[in-house]
């Protein structure tokens, strides 16, 4: 039997990341991927980038068929779903050559495979073809990701209802398509097809987009996609999805009117990936279907971690890769450093863009100041509409604790907010920093300034 240091169950940014820093460290490491996947996680591979590469495409599409507001006479033609799909995988090719790349030279083992628990420090890899080997690891991280939840009563079938999965992969364009959840996932896709031609109804459960956001930027989100020709119900639930003639009869709680649509994607969050892994031979806890975890990312076994979405909380690549990385620290020199999540940006590719960092709601000790969206010299020669922008603070040092962006370049400006939070920087800190002229970015301090001076 093979054995090492650590084997690292998964092969996304968590388990890559932490893989790959303790083997820097001298640790032998064995990486254990599943073979229908390419390493990168849901991320590279069903998530943030496919979305991206098509939403970039969206954008371009969007600015064509307003290029009279720019005084430019474009064209443009339907949308071949099949041809942006060729281009995006030309460029997940790419992301992931890079990351072959880099682990190629190094000294981890990869095994291909489906990893699970044979005891608490043993490992069953089984293969494609039935075959199957059995590795030890002196410590073992959990690190398999997640999996799109479906409706109880609306099976996903991959071809009337979707999961974000077969949208990625889906070339034809629905003329009407209904979007269930107006999360991140929701708001992406609504944007997307809205931008390629599609009739969007976006239909979310809660009053406002984006529920775990603060309710007022939630409200500018859903106005602009109203303003749009996007259709958002909040405060609304499905009751059924009957697939019937190749159409979708979609029947709301609590109406007698039905609605007929295309096609369904169900974005109703994220569960963490646990089945199949054996954990109860090991002794792991799992609470509330996640790996439960200290928050140094320990498991309830001690020399068992886990990190990123299979632990629940915050189900973001970005947070994945930075928790790896501590993990990996924690792991190497016996320590108990934790990811302070109120220090992870959270960011929506709508249009107009969404970005948070920090709380979310105003908590005792705190004040939050909302500026009303003025358009400035960038929003104005840019042609979009001026920006949303919420602060908090602490109320007796103002230092900084949160802040939610809705509007251009939203995801880039935070940033800026991130390292204020992150630091405990007060309003005046941010305020005396010089802004160039003319960008977007001034919404923000001209926020800050606003909050310093409000009445």
């Amino acid at each position: 039997m093979k054995s090492f240091d650590v084997v690292v169950l998964g092969g996304g940014p968590g388990g890559l990341t932490a893989g790959m820093m303790l083997t820097a460290m001298e640790k032998s490491v064995a990486l254990v991927q599943a073979e229908h996947d390419d390493f990168g996680g849901v991320c590279l591979n069903r998530g943030c980038m496919p979305t991206k590469a098509l939403l970039k495409a969206a954008t371009a599409y969007r600015y064509a068929r307003q290029g009279e507001k720019y005084g430019l006479d474009l064209s443009a033609g339907p949308v071949d779903l099949k041809r942006l799909r060729a281009v995006a995988d030309a460029d997940l090719d790419k992301l992931k050559g890079m990351i072959q790349g880099s682990i190629d030279p190094s000294p981890v083992t990869i095994f291909r495979g489906l990893g699970s628990f044979q005891s608490e420090h043993e490992i069953l890899i089984t293969k494609n073809d039935g075959s199957s080997e059995i590795i030890r690891g002196e410590q073992i991280i959990i690190a398999t990701g997640s999996e799109s939840v479906e409706l109880p009563f609306a099976p996903f079938d991959g071809e009337y209802i979707l999961s974000s999965d077969h949208m990625l992969k889906n070339t034809e364009l629905p003329e009407r398509l209904l979007i269930v959840g107006g999360g991140a996932i929701g708001c992406e896709f609504a944007t997307m097809y809205h931008s390629f031609g599609s009739q969007v109804t976006l239909v979310e459960a809660f009053e406002t987009l984006l529920p775990r956001e603060d309710a007022e930027a939630g409200k500018a989100l859903a106005d602009a996609f109203e303003n749009q020709g996007i259709s958002v119900k909040t405060g609304t639930m499905i009751e059924a999805l009957q697939v019937e003639n190749g159409q979708v009869v979609v029947k709301y709680k609590g109406s007698e009117t039905t609605e007929i649509v295309d096609k369904v994607l169900v974005g109703v969050g994220r569960k963490p990936m646990v089945a199949g892994l054996n954990l109860d031979a090991a002794g792991v806890e799992v609470e509330k279907g996640a790996i439960k975890v200290s928050p140094a990312m320990q498991t309830s076994v001690p020399h068992i971690f886990a990190v990123g979405d299979v632990t629940g909380g915050l189900m973001l690549a970005h947070a994945a890769e930075k928790a790896g990385a501590i993990l990996a620290m924690n792991m190497a020199k016996g320590a108990n450093a934790s990811l302070d999540e109120d220090g992870v940006p959270r960011v929506v590719f709508s249009y107009p863009e969404v970005a948070a960092i920090g709380v979310s709601e105003v908590k005792a000790g705190m004040k939050s100041f909302t500026m009303s969206p003025v358009p400035n010299g960038r929003s104005v020669v840019d042609k979009v509409a001026p920006a949303f922008v919420k602060l908090f603070a602490e109320e007796e040092s103002s230092v900084i604790t949160g802040a939610i962006i809705v509007g251009e370049v939203a995801t880039e400006m935070i940033h800026e907010l991130a390292l204020a939070v992150d630091n405990r920087l007060t309003l005046e800190q941010v305020g005396n920093t010089v802004h160039a002229h003319p960008t977007h970015s001034t919404n923000v301090v001209k926020a800050v300034h606003h909050f310093q001076y409000q009445a």
